[in-house]
């Protein structure tokens, strides 16, 4: 435990020292994967489908706002489905624009939050977000949430859309039109993950906010649970046929996830809790303090002897011979 506590101490400490350099990386990163993602997935024009692009385009994502990255992964999607589809692409560009000025525009770093979803999806950890969220965020989230889970559907919808989407004139329009806003509406999956997520999160957010002990840790333990018992409730009143190993296997391996990166958040030592009481002129306040885990990473002090340091060692060490021989 305490080589854990040492090795974040030294991760805070570098973080704090190389935080303007990191934080570029890590969006060039994120930008990397969802750009590969999409190519893989609906890569139709083989011009933007390779590594110089994907390697470009990151390139300028990583100094940009998340929001204006999610802009440009909706763009990048939409020259691909461009190249199929004139008539789809449109439609998903107009889908993606309401996406983006109801809720995506109005919340800070909500874009990191929209391409996480589709991302863990294909990781097969997306039960990851709504209890994750529960603990650093709160109740608004559920909405850029909401909008990653429906991004995650519309590739999927996208996908059975281009096999419909032949012609061009404004009957072959309106029966893509039609076939992507009624998969969209009429979704009970993508409609039961919003729903379960949003319950998992508010679960998740309520119990972290207790004052009792180990809150965060029972949060965890407690949204993954209730991701399991909602898509299982959930599943049985929509009617929709759910992967069970998936939604079990999935929820325990995004609990651990969560929970390490809540030891590198924020760890508490709950052994020393105090309470403490004051007031001021409008209130009476009972605290209860519990203090932060802090280690003390030992600094390593490196002596440099040169050459006439050690003579005068050798020196002081015969004198004191010398004495002791008389």
């Amino acid at each position: 435990m305490t080589n854990l506590l040492e090795f974040k101490e030294k991760l805070n400490h570098f973080y704090a020292k190389y935080g303007r350099f990191i934080w570029p990386v890590f969006k060039f990163i994120i930008a990397f994967i969802v750009f590969t993602l999409i190519n893989q997935n609906i890569g139709y024009d083989q011009r933007l489908n390779n590594g110089l692009a994907v390697m470009a385009l990151s390139i300028v994502g990583a100094f940009l706002p998340s929001t204006v990255l999610v802009l440009m992964a909706a763009l990048f999607t939409a020259v691909h489905v461009y190249y199929v589809s004139v008539a789809l692409s449109v439609i998903l560009i107009m889908l993606f624009l309401i996406l983006y000025f109801l809720c995506i525009r109005f919340m800070k770093n909500s874009g990191y939050v929209v391409l996480a979803v589709p991302i863990l999806y294909l990781l097969k950890v997306p039960f990851a977000v709504p209890i994750l969220l529960g603990l650093i965020a709160g109740p608004l989230s559920i909405i850029p949430m909401s909008c990653g889970i429906i991004v995650y559907y519309l590739f999927k919808i996208i996908k059975g859309a281009n096999l419909v989407a032949n012609g061009t004139s404004v009957e072959d329009i309106l029966g893509v039109y039609k076939y992507v806003v009624d998969h969209v509406i009429s979704n009970k999956e993508m409609i039961l993950v919003i729903i379960v997520f949003g319950v998992t999160l508010l679960l998740t957010y309520f119990i972290r906010n207790l004052s009792i002990d180990y809150a965060f840790h029972f949060a965890i333990l407690v949204g993954a649970l209730a991701n399991v018992l909602a898509f299982l409730i959930g599943g049985l009143i929509l009617t929709v046929a759910m992967n069970l190993t998936f939604i079990i296997a999935g929820s325990a391996v995004s609990g651990v996830i969560v929970l390490i990166i809540q030891f590198f958040r924020l760890n508490l030592d709950y052994s020393t809790v105090e309470f403490t009481q004051f007031e001021d002129d409008d209130y009476y306040y009972y605290v209860k303090a519990v203090p932060k885990v802090k280690i003390t990473v030992p600094k390593k002090d490196v002596k440099r002897i040169n050459g006439e340091n050690h003579d005068k060692a050798d020196d002081a060490i015969s004198e004191s011979v010398e004495e002791l021989e008389r």
